[in-house]
């Protein structure tokens, strides 16, 4: 079975203590990343913050679309967690169907929205982020279509709409269609009232 990170081309760590360091240097790539786009996602900087040598990290990737690749899937991985997360704690809750899809894709996004603006913003420029990108989403809206109280067409097209409506708050903010600014309790309300 051959695993994301082989798909990335990534030459895995074999021993504990690299594999520790090589999921750091992947961290420390997202952060940065994240931070500072992929303009300043420097081999350099993710070595200083790391406190890895380079060769470390080329001996795992070829350069730094390579090492951006691998943090991307290792990210992707984790908002796959982060989503089962929240899913399990809101069916805890016993929330309704409409109620578990505004909180999910609110709390998902707003977890993630300083990698998730990055990636928006990268993914113009590079098709096979945009095409991974698309594809996650996809997975996730039918997911979501999934949880909501409604039926076909209805549930996906409902679904999409609070995607979109996540979207747009990652990218421009919260405070961009309410001058004041929209708290994540209001937000999800909103897309609460969204389903109907």
């Amino acid at each position: 079975m051959t695993t994301r990170a082989e798909t990335a081309d990534v030459r895995p760590p074999r021993q504990e203590r690299s594999a520790r360091t090589w999921d750091r240097v992947l961290s420390v790539a997202m952060d940065l990343f994240a931070e500072r786009g992929w303009d300043g996602l420097t081999i350099a900087e993710v070595c200083r913050r790391a406190e890895v040598s380079a060769p470390s990290i080329y001996a795992r990737v070829d350069g730094k679309a390579g090492l951006f690749r691998a943090a991307h899937e290792r990210w992707l991985r984790d908002m796959e967690e982060s989503e089962a997360a929240i899913a399990t704690r809101l069916e805890q809750e016993e929330l309704d169907g409409a109620d578990r899809a505004a909180h999910l894709m609110a709390e998902l996004y707003d977890a993630n929205a300083s990698v998730l603006r990055a990636v928006i913003d990268r993914s113009v420029h590079d098709d096979e982020l945009r095409a991974r990108g698309a594809a996650a989403s996809r997975a996730l809206v039918a997911r979501v279509a999934d949880i909501l109280p409604l039926e076909g067409s209805r549930a996906a097209e409902t679904s999409e709409a609070l995607y979109a409506a996540c979207v747009l708050r990652v990218l421009v903010g919260d405070d961009f269609l309410r001058a004041s600014g929209e708290e994540l309790d209001a937000f999800v309300a909103r897309l609460r009232r969204m389903v109907g």
